[in-house]
């Protein structure tokens, strides 16, 4: 049996094996129908039309309170007018009545500051009823009044404006970040204790006999880095699912025509790169320890490593959204090239030859992985009963 056989045989193993433990099933499906949920629950509160409880007080202009609802409807808002005398119209705003009033045509009062929204509509609904007022003292028409009074339309030309799409990749960019953080450590994870759970079970010994170190360590990492996208292309499903049965209105959220197909497709493989990294440094991390008691020991290693490429896409989207020079420089360092680099390309900072450079470095530093985590994993596999330094494991590989 050849490598290729041997890796081909060890990933179905892992993959089947794993797909049908309960509890990947249930995380599964689990994860899909919580997004489905949250889709669902986003979709219902919005859906649902409140009106702004407003009242008037005091001296109030005739006609006031079509003014309110005229303004109110101008600013597609709905309002509820209610008419207080003096006495109780603080009472109705401290018990949560009303939100604002506008007493004697001029004053607002409320709480605390009322929104920007309530504001305008009293501010809009007191001038109509100025003019209105004005024209019947002076004679004038309603047209008259309005070609004095109305306002000087000024236009804004912006120098450098920002693109609503380039918002949105900046946006989608970011959250693919947090994505493949979470996913690529979630998964790496999963291959140390894969590991390590062998060397418990005693079964490491019988499949090394058989099988060659790499051909294991490899043939591990690709069956679980299936089974991880499986996952993800579960949760897509749900996400889609639940944005055609719930479409959601505007909310801000980019879509994916805007983002683009290319941008989830650079998503998956950068998925893929960055856990088969991560995951051969898990798995070599994993075979120096016996116990799934010790996993945090080592666990929190690759958790540092990767990191800063979370902290400079964090730091980018809340700041101007350019990258700075480091943070380029950083997007080279395959650590963290599958972090940031496809935060780059989303937002259309990365050149093709630095994404290809980019990717070149990561498949080198692949290659390196393989060969220290295989002979890491042959000289610690058959130690059990505790840690074993990684110095140790490999002085041993060579006995």
């Amino acid at each position: 049996m050849n490598a290729s056989q041997q890796i081909f045989l060890i990933a179905r193993r892992e993959f089947l094996e794993r797909a049908r433990s309960r509890v990947f099933l249930f995380t599964m499906l689990g994860l899909a129908l919580l997004v489905m949920g949250g889709i669902f629950a986003v979709s219902f509160i919005d859906s649902g039309e409140s009106s702004v409880p407003l009242g008037i007080s005091g001296d109030s202009p005739e006609g006031i309170t079509a003014d309110i609802e005229a303004a109110a409807a101008a600013l597609d808002t709905s309002v509820t007018v209610r008419n207080y005398p003096a006495a109780s119209v603080e009472g109705a705003i401290e018990q949560g009545e009303i939100t604002a009033a506008l007493v004697d045509g001029s004053t607002i009062i409320s709480n605390q500051a009322p929104s920007g929204t309530v504001v305008a509509i009293f501010t809009a609904a007191a001038n109509s009823a100025v003019r209105r007022e004005v024209s019947a003292d002076l004679g004038l028409s309603d047209e008259e009044v309005v070609a004095i009074v109305a306002p000087v339309r000024v236009t804004v030309t912006e120098l450098d404006p920002e693109e609503p799409e380039q918002i949105a990749r900046g946006v989608a960019s970011f959250l693919a970040a947090v994505v493949l953080l979470t996913t690529i450590m979630m998964f790496g994870q999963f291959v140390a204790m894969g590991i390590v759970e062998e060397k418990q079970n005693r079964v490491v010994e019988v499949i090394l006999s058989k099988v060659r170190a790499t051909s294991l360590l490899i043939g591990k990492v690709l069956g679980i880095g299936l089974l991880g996208l499986v996952q993800i292309l579960a949760i897509g499903v749900a996400i889609v699912l639940g944005l055609v049965l719930a479409p959601l209105p505007d909310l801000g959220v980019p879509g994916l025509t805007t983002i683009g197909v290319t941008a989830v497709v650079w998503l998956v493989f950068w998925f893929m790169m960055g856990y088969m990294v991560y995951s051969f440094i898990y798995a070599t991390l994993g075979a120096t320890i016996s116990r799934q008691e010790d996993m945090q020991s080592v666990a929190f290693i690759p958790a540092i490593a990767i990191l800063p490429a979370y902290f400079f896409v964090s730091f980018t989207a809340s700041t101007s959204g350019e990258l700075s020079p480091l943070a380029r420089l950083a997007s080279y360092v395959p650590l963290w090239s599958p972090i940031l680099m496809p935060y780059r390309i989303n937002t259309g900072d990365a050149t093709w030859w630095e994404v290809v450079l980019a990717v070149a470095l990561c498949l080198a530093a692949m290659a390196a992985l393989i060969a220290v985590g295989s002979r890491v994993y042959r000289g610690a596999a058959l130690r059990t009963g505790g840690k074993v330094s990684i110095r140790e494991a490999w002085a041993s590989a060579a006995e």
